[in-house]
């Protein structure tokens, strides 16, 4: 049975695990990517979605606003992400040398790296854009900001990464 995100919410605040994995299966995916946009390592990014899951499990039951869950998970991870950027990372060192997919591993590392350079505002809006699939008008949803603002902080991110990730597109 497929459930709208504020029959999750009930459901699972109500204690229905059943629902409650819907939920994870729905926005796993999408929730991973915008982290990894945030962080730039995807071991850290499914971390700290699981994390952000195993909060929102935890504090569903007191959740006043059913139609912001969506919301609150994402606003959850975002914080979670902003936490680990401020605690130190160790250096991981490896021996493998590069595979025939290294070309396109180093371009979207370029493309994340980029994205990573952007100002606050705009890395948030190209991460849930691009690497969690959302609309314009979700975006607005999740930050509680206007659509208008939405696209605009898109359109001036879009201008400062199509310089930088204009050498991918040559090669």
């Amino acid at each position: 049975m497929n459930l709208t995100d504020r029959q999750i919410a009930a459901r699972a605040g109500a204690g229905d695990v059943a629902a409650y994995v819907q939920l994870v299966e729905r926005y796993r995916a999408p929730l991973i990517g915008y982290v990894f946009g945030l962080t730039g390592r995807r071991e850290e990014a499914e971390e700290l979605a699981q994390d952000a899951f195993c909060r929102v499990w935890e504090k569903l039951p007191t959740l006043r606003r059913r139609d912001r869950l969506v919301s609150w998970l994402y606003r959850i991870a975002h914080n979670l992400a902003v936490s680990a950027r401020r605690r130190p990372r160790l250096a991981v060192l490896t021996h493998d040398p590069p595979g025939p997919e290294a070309k396109s591993a180093d371009h979207l590392l370029a493309v994340h790296r980029a994205v990573a350079g952007l100002p606050e505002p705009q890395r948030v809006i190209v991460s849930l854009r691009h690497f969690s699939g959302l609309s314009h008008e979700e975006i607005a949803g999740v930050l509680s900001i206007p659509a208008g603002t939405v696209r605009s902080r898109l359109s001036r991110a879009y201008d400062k990464l199509r310089p930088v990730l204009a050498p991918l597109m040559e090669v």
